[in-house]
């Protein structure tokens, strides 16, 4: 269904993608594919048809083998393209995913490959499958615009411990050539976190490769592939360690710039007229010659100046980034310091009426503590009155409880008297009188 499958790799993701993008678009485009790798230190061209080695085998590029006329692939720097070229690297101009693919396949066959302990496709170069596209856009005044870009999709060989690999003879070379370059990575990697004012691109051809990827003006991802098996531990660490350091590395990217087609146009004459300015200089003998060797030194001289001079620049745009972060720091801080000092006034404002609440406390309690002491003289000699008017209720009780008394022996004779009327006294009036009563 035109979709990769789901054991598919970064390569055919990033080709389904990328067509998909493309052909979604309106804009018309073009794209074309480069496949280099990197073996013993010699580069040399997968998809040119000149290569006659056969499919995965391991043989190494030298001098009268099958691929000696790849292994003579040069790399130079452009300055006029500000990057970093391979002279004669064959570029095929694909239509859509499926030519990309076989492209890759293509490729991939040729690659350096052997058996080790580890794995028995064990790939023994790095390599770098490369992607251009040109997109023509029509601008709102009916010009045409051209924009180019690039994506480099690496494959490092991974390091390799010889003694548990089991690589011998040519194999141990290749692992060592291996770990050079990884090595010399590792140190541009330090480099350039540590904003080191030299970094050793030049070390090796890998990292003069990913020069532009690692510090320069493009966006780089890196996958570090590592093994959950505790045997693996040692080299696991290392893994991550060397990952956590290349992920501390700060790229500048720019965004591609578009050119009109009479820009391009006049670009392409200029280059021309020069060609052919050499060319009759050549054909003519009225120009500068040199010796072969001495055009090889100045050319030595000249990337050593241009290296000199680029190395120079982003030891400026170093300098100027740390003196736009001390510029920032500094404003920041006179801020901080201004905020500060508001607070302080804030502070001693909230101080000055804190005390001033504090006086009015103070006086406060003051006359709290003075109410207090009359309060307890006040107590004290309602405690004694008290006590006074507690004996004084005693007495009147005990003198309630004898009139209490004396008012039940007064009831007790009143009856008696009551009793004695009811009897037979009030029939016999001599006998109440004799008895003290009277009647009237």
């Amino acid at each position: 269904m035109g979709n990769p499958s789901a054991q598919a790799g970064m390569i055919p993701r990033v080709l389904f993608r990328l067509f998909h993008q493309l052909e979604t678009s309106a804009a018309d485009y073009s794209v074309k594919i480069s496949f280099v790798e990197l073996y013993n230190e010699e580069l040399r061209d997968l998809l040119t048809n000149e290569l006659s080695a056969p499919a995965g085998s391991a043989q190494p590029m030298g001098k009268g083998g099958p691929s000696d006329n790849q292994g003579g692939l040069k790399i130079f720097d452009d300055a006029s393209k500000k990057g970093v070229l391979i002279q004669g690297l064959e570029e095929i101009p694909v239509k859509d995913a499926a030519d990309a693919l076989a492209l890759l396949t293509k490729g991939s066959h040729r690659r350096q490959i052997a058996a080790t302990k580890f794995n028995d496709h064990s790939s023994r170069s790095h390599s770098v499958f490369s992607i251009t596209v040109h997109t023509k856009e029509t601008s709102s005044i009916g010009d045409d615009l051209l924009k180019v870009g690039k994506l480099n999709l690496v494959d490092l060989a991974g390091s390799e411990n010889i003694g548990r690999s089991g690589a011998e003879n040519k194999r141990a070379r290749e692992a060592g050539m291996i770990n050079q370059s990884l090595l010399t990575l590792g140190r541009v990697i330090n480099a350039l976190v540590d904003r080191s004012p030299h970094v050793p691109y030049r070390e090796s051809k890998l990292t003069r490769l990913l020069q532009d990827s690692l510090g320069g003006r493009t966006k780089t991802c890196i996958i570090a592939t590592i093994s959950p098996a505790r045997s693996n531990m040692e080299e696991t660490l290392s893994t991550l360690d060397y990952a956590i350091r290349a992920k501390s590395i700060r790229n500048k990217p720019e965004v591609n710039q578009r050119m009109t087609r009479n820009s391009l146009l006049k670009e392409y004459v200029a280059e021309i007229e020069r060609l052919k300015a050499d060319v009759l200089a050549a054909r003519e003998k009225n120009g500068i010659f040199f010796s072969e060797e001495t055009w090889n030194q100045l050319s030595a001289e000249q990337e050593i100046r241009q290296t000199e001079m680029e190395e120079a620049k982003k030891q400026i745009e170093i300098v100027e980034s740390q003196l736009r972060s001390v510029r920032e720091e500094f404003e920041q801080s006179i801020a901080l310091l201004m905020k500060r000092d508001g607070e302080l006034k804030e502070t001693k404002e909230r101080l000055k009426e804190t005390k001033g609440e504090l006086e009015v406390k103070d006086g406060q309690l003051k006359w709290v503590k003075s109410a207090l002491e009359e309060e307890v003289v006040v107590r004290q000699a309602y405690q004694v009155n008290e006590t006074k008017i507690d004996g004084v209720a005693c007495g009147l009780k005990q003198v309630a409880v004898e009139s209490i008394d004396d008012l039940d022996a007064l009831f007790d004779k009143i009856r008696e008297v009551v009793s004695f009327f009811d009897d037979d006294m009030v029939d016999d009036p001599a006998r109440a009188q004799g008895e003290g009563f009277q009647f009237q």
